[in-house]
């Protein structure tokens, strides 16, 4: 940036001239039943989807992500993609736009598209997400005020966003970004169906071969050290831990189930035996799943009063 020509302000430390358009439209939460659908569409804009329940399947670009409660998809302009909900849920959506050109540029060619649950990236744009969210008026009536906050909180998401894409603009390209994504989605995808057909049909994973994240990682063409190493300097963590995170959640989800025993709920996991899922448990989060079953049990009861 120049210094200003005039001889009065010769010394002066200049701000630079701001002169865009930061759009934001399509802003929703929504609950929808299984087999809702979206049809194939492509934005000119950046379209930001959040799962806060239930699960949605996104096919993007010859890809297909897996989203559940805490995932966070981001899909770049002009990239066709169709949406089908798995399971009941609620979700939030919106598209944003800003014409600045560098700022497109970076985020469309180092920028993360998949963002899963309670991995370092996605935590730090959870916060801006939530308010923007909690901004949603069940009566659409919104005033200049409301519309200044959702700029506000629009813009700390961009921040959130560049601040990552410029870290991984200078350590990754394009590909190792993808392979990373890839890893987290097929992981999270082996797993929900590893559980799905031990419940519905009975194939017990300890028997037919367990989930093997060296096995997900080779079908990218990948060498296994290579592809642990790029995700855990992508997302922060190892496969496993992710994997470990990801089971944690099920858990929690499946001891809410009076109907399904312990037992079948350490075999849809994975484990070789209940006990060995129940001191996993109780490192995880203090307690058994017995403990944790009843304690959910009694916090569900009171708020049913």
């Amino acid at each position: 940036m120049q210094k200003y020509q005039s001889k009065i302000l010769q010394d002066a430390i200049r701000l630079p001239a701001i002169n865009w358009n930061l759009s934001f439209f399509g802003g929703h939460f929504q609950h929808v039943n299984a087999g809702w659908h979206v049809g194939i569409e492509q934005h000119l804009a950046f379209e930001v989807i959040q799962i806060l329940s239930g699960q949605e399947r996104v096919n993007l670009h010859r890809k297909s992500y897996l989203l559940t409660a805490g995932d966070i998809l981001i899909i770049p302009p002009n990239l066709a993609h169709d949406i089908t909900c798995v399971e009941e849920m609620d979700y939030f959506n919106f598209h944003f736009d800003l014409d600045d050109a560098d700022f497109i540029r970076l985020l469309i060619e180092n920028g993360l598209i998949y963002y899963p649950n309670a991995t370092q990236q996605n935590m730090a744009l959870q916060p801006s997400l939530q308010v923007l969210n909690q901004l949603v008026d069940p009566a659409m009536d919104y005033s200049f005020e409301s519309k200044l906050l959702i700029q506000r909180y629009l813009t700390d998401f961009l921040l959130a966003l560049i601040h990552q894409t410029n870290t991984h603009s200078s350590a990754y390209n394009l590909n190792q970004l993808s392979y990373a994504s890839s890893i987290a989605s097929e992981v999270k995808e082996q797993l929900e169906l590893q559980i799905h057909v031990y419940l519905t049909e009975g194939i017990d994973p300890r028997e037919v071969g367990r989930l093997t994240i060296e096995q997900i990682i080779s079908t990218l063409q990948i060498s296994p050290s290579y592809g642990f190493e790029l995700f855990k300097s992508v997302y922060g963590e190892s496969p496993r831990a992710y994997l470990s995170k990801l089971k944690l959640q099920k858990a929690q989800q499946l001891l809410l189930m009076p109907k399904l025993s312990i037992g079948e709920i350490s075999t849809a996991l994975g484990y070789q035996e209940a006990s060995h899922f129940s001191r996993q448990f109780k490192r995880w989060c203090g307690q058994t799943p017995m403990q944790y079953r009843q304690t959910a049990k009694k916090h569900s009861q009171e708020q049913a009063k």
